[in-house]
């Protein structure tokens, strides 16, 4: 029987469609190999100059291994400017857009690197994010990264991006507020129950003392997967090392679990942090890009996921 499942805590939808299912295997495609070695690559080892200024790097025996630098066609500026009102309300898009090079391997993804190497990206993902905070115009910092055409992404060179805005996002805002109430009603983080509560669940994918990982509930995406710290940290920033390294770990496992068994899908993933003054439980989620929405999930809101996320669970689960 299909079944409308409400998100944890937002006013938000989904419609988990098992008698429309598909096995898991499924939903893997036929590989077209992205990851050519194209005769002119920008973010590679000798391209340096055709990038802007770098910003920062990460270096071993002499040569970078990741390379921060300004997005070339930056969704944002640093120009600050109010104007309009009412319907019409504007501002400048103000805030940085950085592009952060995962690797000097072309051909590498993410997911081929060690958990040992993530944990250096992650460091760098919080160095940035850290450092974007300092200019106050900033109200938000938001770290993502898109895999594959369908995810978004233009340059098949592993990267991640941070767009940093002088606005907190709505989406963010909705979590805020939904957490607040429910902390007010409960006394405690809802985050904290949620990873409590699936940790014991049919949706557990991985877990140590650190970090807890799983596939929510109300999932709208084919193998959505959420990766948080136990311990209330609102931001990475927080983590202590032993937790940096555990999500570092986590995201390998879930990602190469991905590649591996679904033939590299294209996928999103993005950071969601507390803004200055909340106190929003930091977690990341995994978005595989394998189902698209369309008419029904445009004009309602509602998605309809034919994967219910117990099963991708344990999907994941049998090959960590």
């Amino acid at each position: 029987m299909n079944e409308l499942r409400k998100d944890y805590l937002l006013d938000r939808w989904v419609i988990i469609a098992k008698d429309r299912g598909q096995r898991p295997d499924e939903f893997a495609k036929k590989h077209v190999d992205e990851k050519r070695a194209d005769s002119v690559c920008f973010f590679c080892p000798g391209s340096e100059l055709s990038t802007p200024p770098e910003i920062a790097r990460v270096e071993e025996g002499g040569r970078w291994v990741i390379r921060v630098f300004p997005n070339k066609f930056s969704a944002t500026s640093c120009e600050y400017k109010d104007y309009g009102r009412g319907m019409f309300l504007r501002k400048s898009a103000y805030g940085k857009h950085e592009v952060i090079v995962e690797t000097p391997d072309h051909v590498k993804r993410l997911g081929d690197l060690t958990d040992s190497h993530i944990k250096k990206v992650l460091d760098i993902y919080i160095n940035r994010i850290s450092e974007n905070k300092k200019d106050p115009r900033i109200k938000y910092v938001l770290l993502f990264k898109n895999e594959g055409d369908e995810a978004g992404t233009s340059l098949v060179h592993s990267h991640s991006q941070l767009i940093s805005l002088g606005i907190v996002p709505p989406a963010i805002m909705e979590e805020v507020r939904a957490a607040g109430r429910y902390k007010k009603d409960s006394g405690r983080c809802a985050y904290c129950d949620i990873w409590k509560k699936e940790s014991c669940g049919e949706r557990r994918i991985w877990e140590d003392k650190q970090v807890a990982a799983f596939a929510p509930y109300a999932s709208r995406f084919p193998f959505e997967a959420w990766v948080m710290p136990k311990r209330h940290v609102t931001t990475p920033e927080d983590m202590d090392e032993k937790e940096k390294r555990s999500f570092a770990k986590a995201l390998m496992k879930l990602i190469r679990r991905l590649d591996s068994s679904l033939n590299y899908p294209p996928y999103n993933f993005y950071f969601h942090i507390s803004p200055r003054g909340g106190d929003l439980h930091f977690h990341a989620v995994i978005c595989p890009r394998i189902a698209r929405w369309a008419g029904f999930e445009l004009g309602s809101g509602i998605i309809i996921n034919t994967m219910p996320p117990e099963v991708a669970a344990e999907h994941y689960r049998s090959g960590l």
